[in-house]
């Protein structure tokens, strides 16, 4: 997940009853939205499509089998994060259900979950984010005070490596080219957005892993980019077979992706238990956890599509702790698996919606 802190502008700080007035200022209704934080809940929901009449409202249906509009933030915020929710994405939304001036029912959602992305729109107090706003490159949120991995790598000390640790290095960086591959070739087979999303974040772990290599003057095993193209055999097979279950089914397609996450967790424990090089282990520890949500989110799909999964490398214990725990988002761990005292706390604003350079 993107590592971001809540970076809200001066100007936000002022009269709550004045900001509550600019609720969902911009989103083509006329109307101003007042957010009742004693009324939130979570709901599960489908994306139906987006409203043809107002732009900024996307239609979901509840698990109860409602449907109503959704409000998350005025178009032109959406349209400058490139911000959008696609008909058939299964998501998490924290909000309030109301009556809108048409009549309608609707949902004004402070914070959506969709795969391994998290959204936020307003503050916990209720307050809309993109208030003051208008018109900056960045939204409130977008801020990283950590600066990238790669600087964050580059800051901790070079310390030596024995042969253990270089041997996990370089299966690891193979093991998360392996998972951007596979996530690619079932976009392009199902075109549900988990796997491109999840293929983006695992280019991210590949960029943390390469940092290192890099770092310690390492022959990158991944130097050939093209997808399903391995420099071990064992990666090409592995390529090849999951790609074959995948290609079944959906329900297989999400199998494979519980299964890569899966394995994965168990592989970051290993290599973690045997590495004591500080920069490594933070970078295990941050890996771990992307890879903990990513299972989080092909679960969730899975069972939203009426399969099930069964863990076959971490331990039941294990995998029940996972998927019953929520998304972990924002802070930057540090070798231990502590969140680190200088990089903030939950991340708001732009989610982690395909990783990006420096999401997890």
């Amino acid at each position: 997940m993107k590592k971001v802190i809540l970076a809200l502008a001066m100007l936000v700080l002022v009269s709550g009853s004045v900001l509550a007035q600019h609720g969902n200022r911009g989103n083509g209704m006329g109307q101003a939205l007042n957010y009742d934080v004693t009324a939130e809940a979570t709901y599960a929901a489908t994306v139906i499509g987006q409203d043809t009449t107002y732009p900024a409202r996307t239609i979901i249906q509840l698990s109860d089998e409602r449907q109503l509009a959704m409000i998350t933030a005025p178009q032109w915020y959406l349209s400058r994060q490139n911000i959008s929710f696609d008909a058939g994405e299964s998501i998490s939304v924290i909000g309030v259900i109301t009556t809108l001036a048409d009549g309608s029912e609707g949902i004004i959602a402070r914070e959506v979950v969709t795969g391994d992305s998290t959204y936020d729109f307003r503050t916990t107090a209720g307050l809309p984010l993109w208030v003051s706003r208008r018109g900056m490159n960045a939204a409130p949120g977008n801020v990283n005070n950590c600066g990238t991995m790669s600087t964050t790598i580059a800051n901790l000390p070079v310390q030596d490596l024995d042969d253990t640790e270089i041997s996990g290095l370089l299966h690891m960086r193979e093991e998360e080219k392996l998972a951007r591959d596979v996530y690619i070739t079932l976009f392009e087979k199902w075109n549900i957005n988990i796997f491109q999303n999840i293929s983006q974040a695992e280019q991210s772990h590949m960029d943390a892993i390469k940092a290192l290599l890099d770092k310690y003057s390492l022959e990158d095993p991944a130097a050939n980019t093209t997808v399903g193209v391995f420099q071990s055999q064992q990666f090409t097979d592995l390529y090849n077979s999951l790609v074959e279950k995948g290609s079944t089914s959906l329900q297989d397609a999400l199998v494979v992706g519980a299964t890569i996450e899966d394995l994965d967790i168990n592989d970051l424990q290993v290599d973690l238990a045997a590495a004591d090089n500080e920069d490594i282990r933070m970078v295990y520890q941050n890996l771990m956890k992307g890879s903990r949500n990513h299972l989080r989110a092909f679960i969730r799909t899975l069972t939203n599509n009426g399969g099930t999964y069964t863990p076959q490398y971490i331990s039941q214990e294990l995998f029940d702790s996972i998927i019953s725990s929520p998304m972990e988002r924002g802070t930057v761990l540090d070798g231990n698996g502590n969140t680190s005292s200088t990089c903030g706390g939950k991340g708001r604003g732009r989610g982690s919606r395909g990783g990006g350079r420096n999401g997890f």
